[in-house]
């Protein structure tokens, strides 16, 4: 059942993610690029995984080339999740440094946030047990991750702080960051409830997640919809009637 629940919350994901692709390339992709390399890289690394998902999942091959099969999609899986956080964070503190207004403190700012882009490549290697065997184990990637989408939530706080203190804010930037809120907040709770549920209850903090980015990708969805032109009104409209 949850592998049908699996399929289902994939496609839609997918479907919304490849609008959010396109309405990007029809619309401000160089103001959002940061957001674009995002897209594109979640939208390609959900179909490569989904086609792998069968050589995963088929018991007919044999248990040694099924044993490697699982291997190296456990690998995919997990370098992949890294780098799906890494790119989130960082698009929080693109975002955030974009909605900073003009003038000496966003050279402060822009300082403090390199700085703790810094920090956090660091982290993870200071804070958690990291064993080659010849890869990483799944509970370094699954640690790393948890970091990066806390601190993505976090730091989120500060994106919003940064757009309430914009008098010029632009709402394409306000719908951003409370999609890009919603989907690194789904994530850190996600990973959360992890901890605190057994093991065959996993399938709730998935799903839980699957619907948290869908729901922020259906944000962004709407915050680049094209806004339909209005025509302008007829002049007999407009002119004054020879009654008034």
């Amino acid at each position: 059942m949850s592998y049908y629940v699996y399929d289902l919350l994939g496609i839609g994901n997918g479907i919304v993610l490849l609008s959010v692709l396109v309405l990007l390339l029809r619309g401000p992709f160089r103001k959002f690029w940061v957001l674009l390399l995002y897209v594109a890289w979640e939208l390609f690394a959900t179909v490569t995984l989904t086609i792998l998902t069968p050589l995963y999942n088929n018991p007919g091959i044999e248990n040694a080339a099924r044993a490697d099969a699982v291997r190296l999609y456990a690998r995919l899986y997990w370098s992949n999740d890294v780098i799906v956080d890494l790119l989130r964070f960082l698009l929080v503190i693109v975002l955030t440094y974009a909605a900073t207004p003009e003038g000496a403190k966003r050279v402060s700012i822009g300082r403090i946030l390199g700085g703790i882009v810094a920090v956090v490549m660091v982290l993870p290697f200071l804070l958690f047990p990291l064993h080659f065997a010849p890869w990483p184990e799944a509970s370094w990637f699954n640690s790393t991750s948890e970091l990066l989408n806390f601190g993505a939530a976090i730091m989120n706080l500060g994106l919003w702080g940064a757009l309430l203190a914009n008098r010029k804010r632009d709402p394409q930037f306000v719908a951003v960051s409370i999609g890009l809120g919603v989907v690194v907040t789904g994530a850190a709770l996600s990973y959360g409830l992890r901890h605190l549920i057994p093991a065959s209850a996993i399938f709730i903090p998935n799903v839980f997640l699957m619907l948290t980015q869908l729901a922020g990708w259906t944000i962004w969805c709407r915050a680049f919809w094209p806004v339909p032109k209005r025509s302008p009104a007829p002049e007999s409209a407009l002119a004054p009637s020879p009654h008034s």
